[in-house]
């Protein structure tokens, strides 16, 4: 593309032809206030915020959609500049009621913010306030508080050219102007709470959040989505060690701006389960606490006598516990069969924005790591229910509950001489084991996943996990050293680091090249 040079606020900036004058600032890392643009959207130029002084033009012009030209001059700061931006926030004010103490937004509201900025005045308006919609449900995730709202369309245009559903529209005109749904419309396509996200004000809210915590309560931790293998980088809101929100976290490699529904709640399925927090082991009068070291022992020599073994772990569980697992399993037994859990369903046009078909978001990872048999998790599956094998260990599944052969699952596992399973809760799964390892959950943890495209992308802890629950890593770690492998590490950094030595595609990663946008090891020279 066609490089060419201006200057904003004095500074010389070197863009390509065809851009904005806003996106020709923020590359070079000078903010113009803005309500209406964003980058992924098409543009409005509606909201007048983003006006700037470009020499030789009479008029102020909005820097979403002025084009940058060479030698252009472009001033952000001047006191022409400021003066409107000053009247658009007098104005959006007019009929905007004083909500914040009650307002989801505020902390992160940009009214909040470009009001403190650049208007910082007493309101000169005297005349009754427009009163709009209070509190209307749009569908199952969002509700629209109508006076809260400037009118900035990001919401219509993100269902015009994203998810393409068209649930919303603007009706009305001057003060009744409003945000509307079509007739007979609900707003609920699979990406629908993303609109909450891009909207710059409190006008439309998260109807999972609503209410739950102030947003500067909360703990914020880079992660990556557990809902299926796309792997969209998300941010986990976390306050009293529960988790209160998931929020898309941008990376124009994997999701871009966005996250679908179903991967921003399924935190509560995962999550919101009474924990583990002791080993159980089987006696005559059922599942019983005992010590992590009795549970150990008795894991192992139970797996060791169970051959033919089978072994399945969750998507769930990253790169680096994958790889311990299968280290582990092929120790006890060299012709263990492994596999990741792995189950398929149908998707829309709407869901295939995001979606992936599967519901592990590391599968690849795991297969990677050494998780891998001859015909996949289907033929895995169909040995255990013939009744091919004597043990069995789980890791992070519930079979019975995941899958549509559950009673035949339920058969062949109570006919096993030997089963362990570990995971966070007590499953109908772990209810049948001779030995229930405690474990954590995908955000009590540190690693690494693998998406679909062979991505690598890292996770970190946002939760701090029950006393007596331990680190899948460690389980796995601890067996190892019982059954007499001298490895021993002390933090999924050296695993990785392992990983990187043993496993050729992994070569030359490490979790300071990941870092929080991912790496893609086919990149490498």
């Amino acid at each position: 593309m066609e490089p060419l040079k201006l200057t904003i606020d004095g500074r010389e900036v070197t863009t390509v032809k065809g851009k904005t004058v806003i996106e020709a600032a923020a590359e070079a890392g000078i903010d113009i206030p803005h309500y209406c643009y964003h980058p992924k959207l098409p543009i409005a130029g509606n909201c007048r915020m983003c006006l700037v002084e470009i020499e030789k033009m009479p008029r102020l012009q909005i820097a979403c959609n002025t084009q940058v030209n060479e030698g252009m001059a472009v001033q952000t700061q001047s006191p022409k500049v400021l003066e409107a931006r000053r009247a658009v926030m007098e104005f959006l004010l007019v009929n905007h009621p004083l909500d914040c103490p009650i307002c989801d937004q505020a902390g992160e509201c940009r009214l909040q913010d470009y009001y403190m900025a650049h208007d910082l005045k007493a309101s000169r308006f005297e005349e009754r306030k427009e009163h709009d919609y209070k509190r209307e449900i749009f569908g199952p995730h969002v509700v629209f508080d109508g006076e809260r709202c400037i009118n900035c369309t990001r919401c219509v245009r993100f269902l015009q050219a994203v998810t393409r559903t068209e649930e919303l529209t603007v009706v009305d005109r001057g003060d009744h102007s409003t945000i509307a749904l079509f007739p007979d419309r609900v707003l609920d396509n699979p990406l629908s709470a993303n609109v909450v996200d891009i909207c710059p004000v409190g006008a439309l809210t998260d109807r999972d959040f609503r209410f739950k915590v102030r947003v500067w309560y909360l703990k914020d931790t880079p992660s990556i989505c557990p809902g299926c293998s796309t792997g969209c980088n998300i941010t986990i809101g976390a306050y009293q060690n529960r988790i209160a929100r998931f929020k898309p976290r941008v990376n124009e490699e994997v999701n871009s701006h966005w996250i679908c529904d179903e991967g921003r709640y399924c935190f509560h399925r995962l999550t919101e389960v009474e924990r583990l927090t002791s080993p159980l082991i089987r006696q005559e009068g059922g599942l019983v606490p005992t010590d992590w070291e009795t549970a150990l022992q008795a894991a192992l020599s139970g797996l060791s006598a169970g051959a033919p073994l089978a072994g399945v772990i969750s998507g769930r569980n990253t790169n680096e516990e994958a790889f311990l697992f299968a280290r582990l399993m092929r120790r006890i037994s060299s012709e263990a069969a492994l596999e990741v859990f792995y189950q398929e369903r149908p998707l829309t046009e709407v869901e295939k924005i995001l979606k992936s078909p599967d519901r592990s978001p590391n599968f690849r990872g795991a297969r990677e790591m050494g998780v891998i048999s001859n015909g996949g998790f289907d033929s895995w599956l169909g040995q255990l229910i013939e009744g091919k094998f004597r043990g069995a260990y789980i890791v992070g599944e519930d079979l019975l509950s995941a899958l549509p052969e559950g009673e035949k699952i339920k058969s062949a596992l109570a006919r096993l001489s030997f089963l362990v399973v570990q995971d966070s809760h007590l499953t109908a799964t772990a209810e049948l084991a001779h030995v229930v390892l405690p474990a954590t959950n995908f955000a009590e943890k540190e690693g690494t996943y693998t998406n679909r495209e062979g991505r690598v992308q890292k996770l970190n802890a946002a939760l701090v996990p029950p006393e007596g629950a331990l680190q899948d890593w460690e389980i796995f770690a601890r067996m190892q050293r019982e059954a007499g492998d001298r490895v021993s590490y002390s933090t999924p950094g050296q695993i990785f680091q392992t990983i990187a030595n043993e496993v050729p595609r992994y070569g030359g990663l490490s979790y300071l090249r990941i870092g929080e946008q991912g790496a893609q090891p086919s990149d490498q020279t």
